[in-house]
Formats: structure tokens, C-alpha cells, sequence
């Protein structure tokens, strides 16, 4: 048989099994005249191969024409506007189940190379190579040209971002003269910039101390001093540790002349402390003030918005998270919060796409994944809730609340044996969480296996009397609840 003609019969065979399927959704007159079309042209080749005359030109654009390109023009028509209709109502995309949403091409632009400094006003610079050797005081001049040479091999390490290199310098230094309050604030900086804020606060303070030296009782320190002391605040509030970052914040604004991003970061600072002990009122001012002082600082607004959502003040925290996300489209931990807060209000189609947004910038974020697969779950989407929580455990192996999720998910599906599978790991890890037993015990009651379900019930209800108002409330348990035997396992 001709491999042309066999080729158009399978393709034109394959758009009218699609046109059928097209029809009986449908059931409209043009798919129906399609339908005949494609019948009657199938017709009109095997009867042109049959006379040898099914190579003509117009046999060939007859049979590409109705028999191949108008099926399949359609199905293309048809999967654009399905894959249109999943991301109006999910914000997720028909071809690629996570990661990708209407952001796609503005994230890629806007994705950020360091965070360090975007929370609060930016530390103070490194202090130049002869700044340094200004200070460094050794009597032999040979070492002084090694020292010098290192100086200029860490400054030009740090220039390109090779922080190992540069510490390394600075370390072969710090052996020779280690009473340099410049040398410090270099090797603060590199462990700050590389995100290692303890160490950098270490060096901070060292810097301070050695500012207090005999060695430089007569030279005026302020400057550096202040500097040393507004680089340990951030350092310090990075590590959260705000009461100490507090502390040096006051007394870099006590030794700087210009010390308007130390009284910032000072009042952000006291926001967050409120905010880290309880006092959400205090905190809530203070960030009131804030982004009035500073509307353009995203972190202020953020915070603002989490305090806001802490006293259920769900629309105008919307607002905030909006506005940062608006500011900064990769703050993945503020698409996280407006997830939540659409959540609350019952806007749930927009938190489910400020989640996948949240998990595209940040693809390891498991809170987001575990808060997605419950929401999803919950609205009925159980099917998609598994994948979301089966990727989640994937990036986090063993994460228990994920597990137990997955086990929760599998039990709406009806996928009893699964479900169990899941509990029973689960249980390994929570050996004492009655809520574990609960969905055991379920689980077995539906498999048909009354005397282990009853056990585990009674186990649950051990750990969490509570659970016997709720057990007796399940219809599966209905024939148990009257039962002389287990009936005081059920609240009558």
C-alpha cells in the first residue's frame, strides 16, 4: 500500500475520531457538516487510490484541507481555550502543572542576586586598603609591604565577590596585627555579605574593642566607631536579635553626624521587637510610622501587613502584601501572607494563584506547598492537592504535617489502602498525636477491619478526649456507638 496514502488515512482517521468527540460535546450543526465532510472526503480518497488517481493536486489539497487541517485547527482552537479557561479559574497553566502563571517572564527580569541589604538601610562600606594600613602598626618594613600586599589581594578578592579569598587575606593579616578597628570591619563585611551575621556581629564588636586600644587613645575613632557599632544593629537585627541590634543602633546615632538610616533602622528595629514579644498594638504603630516615613520600603509594608493579619485586620492587610507585591514581584513570603489573607476572606481562586506564585519564585518553600495542597483539598480539588503535597515531600522527605496531609488527601479520594500507608508512617514519627490515630482508626473501619479500627479509636480518645464527640458523629462508626461493649467510646 502507498505510505502517502496510508499516512492521510491514518491522520484524516484521527481528526474524525477527534470531530466525533468534538460532536457529542457539543452537538452543534457545523461539527455535524465537519463530521459528514470528513466522511465524505475519506470516501473520495479510497475511491481516487482505487482508480490511481489519488495523487492529483486536488485530490491531495481536498484530502489536507477538510480531511487533516480543519480537525486539527480546531483541537489547537480547543486546547487554547481550555488552557485559558484552567488559568482563569486556577492561575495555573494546562502545560506546566506548577510554576507557571502570568508572571512568568517578570519574575525571570526581576529575580534578585542579593537580600542582604534590602531590609533595612544599607551597612556602612568596607574601609579602603590605605585607610586600613593607617592603622596598622608594625616596626619592620618588610612586613609592612606583606601586609600592604594582602590588604590590596583581599580588596580586590571582595571586588569580586570571592569572600572566601578575601577572609582568607584578611585572616594572614589579622595573625601579624589584630588591634585594627578597620581591619575588623572589613572581615564583618565579608562575613555579612556572605550572610553569616553572627560571625559578622563577632567582628563588629572586635572592631569596637580594638577602637578602644591604647594604640589609638589620641586619634579621633568616631567615625569608624559609629560605623562599627550601625554595621553590629544590622548584623544583629538579621539574626534577630533586636534588643542588642537596639542597643548599637543608639550609640551609632550618638558617634555619627549623619545618622538619619541608624534612627531608621533603629525605629524598625523597636517595631520588630514588639512584634517578636507579643505587643502587636506597639508594633503596629511603630510600622504605622514607618511607612509613612519610608513608603517605598517593602519590608515595612510587610511587616505591617503580618501584624495586620495577626489582629484579623484581613482587608487592610491584603493592601499592604498587595503594595509589596507590587513594589517587588520576587518577595515570594509576601505572595505566601496574601495567600493567607485571601484565604481568610474567602477569596479563595486568588489565594490559590498567590500560592503557586509564592512556590514559582521560590520552588523549596514547603509551607506554601502544604498550605496549597489543605486549601485544595478542602475546595474539593483533591486530585491536584495530592500532586501539589507529593511534590512538597519530595523537596522535604519525612516532614510529618506533609505526610499526614498526603494521608488526608488520599482518604477524600477514597484511596483507602494508600491513606493508611501514609497515617502509619505518620505515626512512626507522631507517636503520640491522637489525631493519627483518629484517621487510622477510620481508615481500617472503611477496609473492614472493625478491631483494629476500635483499638486505634481508643488509643486516639486516650490522647484526645475530644475526639469521642467527633468519633460519634462519623457515620461509619453508627453501629458501635449503641454496642454494651464500645459504647463509652462514643460521646453519647
Amino acid at each position: 500500500m502507498d505510505l502517502l496514502f496510508l499516512f492521510l488515512l491514518l491522520v484524516q482517521s484521527a481528526g474524525f475520531c477527534y470531530i466525533i468527540y468534538r460532536l457529542y460535546q457539543r452537538r452543534t450543526v457545523a461539527t455535524l457538516a465537519l463530521a459528514a465532510g470528513q466522511i465524505a472526503v475519506a470516501a473520495f480518497l479510497i475511491f481516487s487510490y482505487n482508480q490511481g488517481v489519488y495523487r492529483e493536486p486536488f485530490v491531495i489539497f481536498t484530502a489536507f484541507v477538510v480531511g487533516v487541517s480543519a480537525p486539527f485547527t480546531l483541537f489547537y482552537l480547543d486546547v487554547a481555550a481550555l488552557r485559558k479557561k484552567i488559568k482563569d479559574r486556577f492561575g495555573i497553566s494546562l502545560t506546566c502543572f506548577l510554576y507557571q502563571n502570568d508572571h512568568d517572564e517578570l519574575l525571570k527580569n526581576n529575580v534578585k542576586t542579593k537580600y542582604v541589604d534590602d531590609v533595612l538601610q544599607p551597612r556602612a562600606e568596607s574601609i579602603q586598603a590605605d585607610d586600613v594600613m593607617g592603622e596598622i602598626r608594625v616596626e619592620r618594613a618588610d612586613t609592612s609591604k606583606n601586609i600592604q600586599r594582602q590588604l590590596e589581594a583581599a580588596s580586590k578578592k571582595y571586588d569580586e565577590e570571592d569572600y572566601a579569598g578575601a577572609y582568607s587575606a584578611y585572616q594572614i593579616i589579622e595573625k601579624v596585627f589584630n588591634r585594627s578597628p578597620s581591619l575588623y570591619m572589613n572581615i564583618g563585611n565579608v562575613e555579612y555579605d556572605r550572610g553569616d551575621f553572627e560571625a559578622a556581629a563577632k567582628n563588629y564588636a572586635r572592631g569596637i574593642e580594638c577602637a578602644g586600644h591604647k594604640d589609638f587613645e589620641h586619634d579621633d575613632m568616631s567615625e569608624i566607631l559609629g560605623n562599627l557599632y550601625y554595621n553590629l544593629g544590622n548584623a544583629c537585627f538579621l539574626s534577630q536579635k533586636y534588643a542588642r541590634a537596639i542597643e548599637a543602633y543608639k550609640s551609632a546615632r550618638e558617634l555619627l553626624k549623619d545618622y538619619s538610616n541608624a534612627l531608621f533602622n533603629l525605629s524598625f528595629c523597636h517595631a520588630m521587637d514588639f512584634e517578636e514579644t507579643g505587643d502587636t498594638d506597639k508594633a503596629i504603630d511603630a510600622f504605622i510610622r514607618l511607612v509613612e516615613d519610608m513608603p517605598g520600603n517593602v519590608h515595612a509594608w510587610f511587616q505591617y501587613g503580618k501584624c495586620l493579619l495577626k489582629i484579623n485586620n484581613i482587608p487592610q492587610a491584603i493592601e499592604c502584601f498587595k503594595k509589596v507585591v507590587g513594589e517587588d514581584i520576587t518577595f515570594y513570603e509576601a505572595w505566601y501572607y496574601l495567600a493567607i489573607a485571601y484565604d481568610e476572606s474567602g477569596m479563595v481562586n486568588d489565594a490559590v494563584r498567590a500560592y503557586y506564585t509564592s512556590i514559582q519564585i521560590k520552588k523549596d518553600f514547603v509551607d506554601a506547598y502544604n498550605n496549597l495542597g489543605v486549601l485544595l483539598s478542602i475546595t474539593g480539588r483533591h486530585g491536584e492537592a495530592l500532586k501539589v503535597l507529593k511534590t512538597a515531600i519530595r523537596i522535604k522527605p519525612g516532614d510529618t504535617e506533609l505526610i499526614y496531609n498526603i494521608g488526608l488527601t488520599q482518604y477524600a479520594l477514597g484511596r483507602h489502602e494508600e491513606a493508611l500507608d501514609e497515617f502509619l508512617a505518620c505515626e512512626k514519627l507522631r507517636p503520640d498525636d491522637g489525631s493519627v490515630f483518629y484517621m487510622i482508626s477510620l481508615v481500617y473501619m472503611h477496609l473492614g477491619k472493625p478491631q483494629e479500627s476500635l483499638e486505634y479509636l481508643e488509643k486516639a480518645i486516650a490522647k484526645e478526649p475530644s475526639l469521642s464527640i467527633r468519633a460519634s458523629k462519623e457515620s461509619v462508626f453508627k453501629q458501635y456507638i449503641e454496642s454494651g461493649e464500645h459504647g463509652r467510646l462514643f460521646a453519647q
